[in-house]
């Protein structure tokens, strides 16, 4: 009986640590977005750009953090897309071409 008890504890501290290192892996995994081509990171961009201005009305709050990863390099949208300007006013969804709610 004793034997079993510590097996069980044994299955369910590992079990705890998987968990734990799942949540670990998608807490921090999520932060950088990887991407091999300068076409694909524009699209991405262009992408969230286009549904967070056709709900909002703005860029996303992300814009300017370098969080995609061109050919090693870490950029953000602002940079891919090549328009520099200043966050939160000086960037506009009409300066990348994308529609807004009327």
């Amino acid at each position: 009986m004793k034997a079993l008890s510590t097996t069980m504890i044994i299955v369910v501290t590992i079990i705890v640590i998987l968990i734990a290192a799942l949540v670990i892996l998608t807490i921090f995994g999520q932060g950088v977005t990887p991407i091999a081509t300068l076409a694909e990171a524009k699209s991405l961009c262009i992408s969230e750009a286009t549904s967070t201005c056709a709900t909002t009305g703005t860029l996303p709050i992300t814009w300017t953090a370098p969080n995609k990863n061109v050919q090693g390099e870490l950029m953000s949208c602002q940079r891919v897309m090549g328009i520099e300007c200043e966050m939160p006013t000086g960037c506009t969804c009409s300066m990348y071409g994308l529609s807004v709610p009327s």
